[in-house]
């Protein structure tokens, strides 16, 4: 064993399969270290939709989502909330916020209607809580996904039982299953840390979430558990892999949990076309230094022959947005 292997606690990762394959639709939910996950499996061109209510965080407010969206139950404007000039969804966030109550509704709404189509055709659904510490808004006395920084005197602040979490989970499943029998449910503890009430506070709010998390993982079918709060508590213990927040994990912690999750969860065929799609992204990214525009066009047209050549070997893969970013430059005068 080399010296440096012993700095490293290195974490099993549970067995999964069969494995994600590029047809199969995926769907995830939670706080944002599950937006993470899904940069990275939308930049490889997975089918896959993530928070159509937005970032949500506790376990209450992601079973109300997935209920709402699984049954197709829309909001009307009277369920929002005016504060400081924009209408809010207690359920959503901030993103979904606007002046107009009427556009904030139908924004909504075809949110839910989007996600529904990809929660019916879903091969996996992931599932990523980040605390058990919430909020709720007593004027309607429902827990809120987000406080839209309505002042703290609007809330009232609990703390979840383990019970209370598992039937929250439990909902959660019931509400992708009442769409997909056969779905898998991959549970994950989010990494990042709220530290807004104190260390000891997040450690019994994440205890909490992952004694949930385990009892549901045991007592429900076709339901695993991918260990990304463990791969950053232990393999990478470290302050250099996390922001300068301290709370989020840095682009670095992301990219190697990425390429744990990738390696244990998708197939390992598809995977070889990931580094020739890596390609076709990050000349997406290139900056021009100069407006030699006859340069640019012969850059482009490159690209899209590329384009065109994965396309080809991978036909079932949407390819709008690359090639429309690309032709553009065709166009220049």
């Amino acid at each position: 064993m080399r010296a440096s292997d012993q700095l490293i606690t290195k974490v099993t990762i549970p067995e999964f399969h069969p494995k994600i394959r590029y047809q199969d639709a995926v769907f995830m939910a939670g706080s944002c270290f599950a937006e993470h996950i899904n940069d990275k499996l939308d930049r490889y061109k997975y089918d896959v939709l993530s928070n159509p209510f937005g970032i949500l965080y506790n376990p209450f407010s992601l079973a109300r989502s997935l209920d709402r969206i699984s049954n197709l139950t829309y909001y009307n404007p009277d369920e929002l909330v005016l504060y400081d000039g924009l209408y809010h969804s207690m359920d959503h966030h901030g993103s979904f916020s606007g002046k107009d109550k009427q556009i904030v509704t139908d924004k909504i709404n075809k949110g839910i209607e989007t996600a529904h189509q990809q929660l019916k055709k879903c091969a996996v659904a992931f599932i990523s809580p980040g605390t058990a510490k919430v909020y709720r808004y007593k004027e309607t006395s429902s827990i809120a996904g987000n406080n839209h920084k309505i002042p703290q005197t609007a809330f009232s602040a609990e703390q979840l039982s383990v019970q209370d979490c598992v039937d929250a989970f439990e909902k959660i499943f019931a509400a992708i299953e009442r769409l997909v029998p056969d779905v898998r449910i991959l549970w994950t503890l989010s990494p990042v840390r709220h530290i807004k009430d104190g260390l000891i506070e997040n450690q019994r709010s994440k205890a909490t979430l992952l004694l949930a998390i385990d009892e549901v993982t045991r007592t429900l079918h076709e339901t695993s558990y991918f260990p990304a709060y463990e791969i950053m508590m232990d393999e990478l213990r470290d302050y250099r892999y996390y922001e300068r927040d301290m709370i989020h994990p840095s682009t670095l912690a992301i990219d190697i949990i990425w390429d744990l999750f990738s390696n244990a969860y998708l197939d390992p065929k598809d995977r070889e076309y990931h580094p020739l799609i890596e390609k076709i992204q990050r000349a997406k990214e290139h900056r021009f230094l100069h407006d030699d525009r006859e340069a640019i066009r012969i850059f482009a047209t490159g690209q899209l022959k590329q384009i065109d050549e994965l396309a080809a070997k991978m036909p079932e893969l949407n390819w709008q947005r690359e090639r429309q970013y690309f032709f553009q430059y065709l166009e220049l005068d």
